[in-house]
């Protein structure tokens, strides 16, 4: 059996890599889709440890003259379909293009992930060099003997970890918790770390061991100022931190106040660390800090795509459950759900753009980049937001009547996808409304701003004056509905409503004052302080007389 990549490649390089002296290696000269059940058999033979699947290699271990062009669109191919048809993933550990002798070949590392391994949703099963769909009760059998779906923070690791930072912790893991039996000014960090479960597992190596991560500064012109790379996770989450991101961006835009949302920038680093994919790379933890906005990546399995901008839902799955446990004692993550929105709430009261996030290929892997928004609050969109909690008393209502209007872009279709659970009445409620920010076009399946939203975005006003044609098509529009339903009645309130208006005191002197007008030029009559009557019906004879000529002019 071959157990390292060293001697696989020693092997290799010497021509005596063959598949019957090793039942832990497959070679094949190239790949076809059908060789996915390779990996799958590799997967569930567990007597092995790790598994190797070799592409460019002939069954008599002579090289297969395979050039870097064909290596580099191979591994993609590869990529793609493990991504699709691998279940679950994590079974193919690694996966590494390596020249040798001017030639090249793809190494696919396979390893056992706990549970049966599924290739296009069939378990296969190798029995010398033959490889054939495993039956049901065999199926069941390797299910029953395995433990469940592998958790890569809850695997052994042995290796130093860096004492200053690990107390750290545990300092602060005794302020949340003074149900554990530990004194907060004298403590052995092992113990602490024995009493919890997490000693000589993965998630010691992740916060406190040599699993690392890449922080880059860029200065006022993008360029890259600073480049570390660093160890130990637990630093990423640690005030210091935080602080360090925002005096870097506070110190190029020249302002007093903090430039990045607080809370959103702790919720979006805890995330990065809980949810990283660390079977591969280490999770690729990167964190980016520009001067009005931070980009935090990490590596990411490809079903997360899921829960991209998903801000007001509440689901959420972690591949790290013991990671994500010992992050939850120490207060540090939630694990319910509630960071997202979280991430979203904080960006917007704090007067900042709305967060993103991007997924890109990353290989077999996606990558998950979170962007936060910073820089000096927008008064604008800050003046929106109370505006729409002026009309909306429900804070969480409020938040999706304003995240509808900064997503007026995307049909209502894919923003649906966004929201689910508690918050689904709720963005019912708003979609509906009628004296709300938005009006939702159900047949173009798009959403339409009211008239003091565009108004109040575009030119930073409470109100703007009617010009001819929208008070030509207010007053037919409010002629119409007045007096077929309400018998002519008409008030600034109801006005307002009507144009869609909002209730700022700009906006009431601006529908009074069309009132007058309107009655100055005959088209209503006053009834009383406030109330007036359409008379019954107005024809402006200008246009009226406009009209009538365009007639003559087309008969002759």
């Amino acid at each position: 059996m071959i157990t390292s990549l060293d001697r696989l490649l020693t092997e290799i390089k010497n021509k005596k890599l063959l598949e019957h002296k090793s039942s832990n290696v497959e070679l094949k000269s190239g790949w076809d889709k059908k060789y996915g059940k390779k990996i799958s058999a590799l997967g569930n033979k567990l007597d092995n440890g790790f598994s190797w699947l070799v592409i460019g290699i002939n069954n008599d271990g002579t090289l297969a003259n395979k050039d870097e062009k064909w290596v580099i669109q191979t591994e993609e191919i590869i990529s793609q379909q493990i991504n699709e048809y691998l279940d679950p993933v994590q079974a193919c550990i690694e996966m590494r293009c390596y020249e040798i002798n001017k030639k090249w070949i793809i190494v696919i590392k396979i390893e056992n992930p706990g549970t049966v391994v599924y290739w296009n949703r069939t378990a296969y099963k190798k029995s010398g060099t033959t490889v054939t769909d495993m039956k049901p009760e065999e199926i069941m059998q390797l299910t029953v003997t395995l433990p469940g779906l592998t958790d890569y923070s809850k695997q052994n690791w042995d290796g130093k970890i860096d004492k200053e930072l690990s107390n750290k912790f545990v300092r602060n893991l005794l302020k949340k918790r003074n149900d554990l039996p530990f004194n907060y000014n004298d403590f052995d960090a092992i113990n602490v770390f024995n009493h919890i479960k997490i000693s000589r597992r993965n998630t010691i190596k992740i916060l406190f061991g040599d699993c690392k991560y890449r922080i880059i500064f860029y200065d006022n012109n993008n360029d890259i100022a600073k480049n570390e790379t660093k160890c130990g996770l637990y630093t990423v989450l640690m005030h210091n931190f935080i602080n360090e991101i925002q005096d870097w961006s506070r110190s190029i835009i020249n302002i007093s106040e903090k430039p990045f949302p607080e809370q959103a920038l702790k919720e979006g680093l805890a995330n990065s660390v809980a949810h990283a994919s660390y079977f591969q790379r280490n999770g690729d933890i990167i964190i980016e800090v520009f001067k009005d906005k931070v980009i935090i990546s990490n590596l990411c399995l490809p079903e997360c795509c899921y829960f991209a901008n998903r801000w007001f839902s509440r689901s959420h799955k972690t591949v790290n459950e013991l990671l994500m446990e010992t992050l939850r004692l120490a207060g540090i993550v939630d694990e319910l759900g509630r960071g997202k929105n979280l991430i979203f709430t904080d960006s917007i009261k704090s007067g900042k753009r709305p967060p993103q996030v991007f997924l890109e290929k990353a290989g077999r892997f996606n990558r998950w980049k979170l962007c936060i928004y910073g820089g000096s609050p927008d008064g604008i969109h800050l003046k929106l937001f109370k505006r729409i909690q002026n009309v909306y008393s429900n804070e969480q209502t409020a938040l999706i009547a304003y995240a509808l209007v900064l997503w007026k872009n995307l049909p209502v279709s894919t923003i649906r996808n966004y929201i689910d659970g508690e918050s689904a009445p709720l963005f019912a409620e708003v979609l509906s409304d009628f004296n709300g920010p938005i009006y939702y076009y159900e047949k173009k399946d798009e959403i339409v701003l009211r008239r003091w939203v565009r108004i109040l975005l575009e030119e930073g006003k409470d109100s703007k004056t009617f010009d001819i044609a929208e008070e030509e098509g207010l007053f037919d529009f409010a002629y119409d509905i007045q007096v077929e339903f309400h018998n002519g009645m008409v008030t600034p309130k109801i006005l307002r409503k009507l144009a869609h208006m909002g209730e700022t005191k700009s906006e009431k002197v601006l529908s009074s004052t069309l009132l007058k007008k309107w009655e100055s030029e005959g088209k209503i009559n006053k009834v009383k302080q406030g109330v007036y009557k359409f008379i019954k019906k107005f024809i402006d004879q200008t246009t009226f007389d406009k009209v009538l000529k365009i007639l003559k002019e087309k008969q002759t």
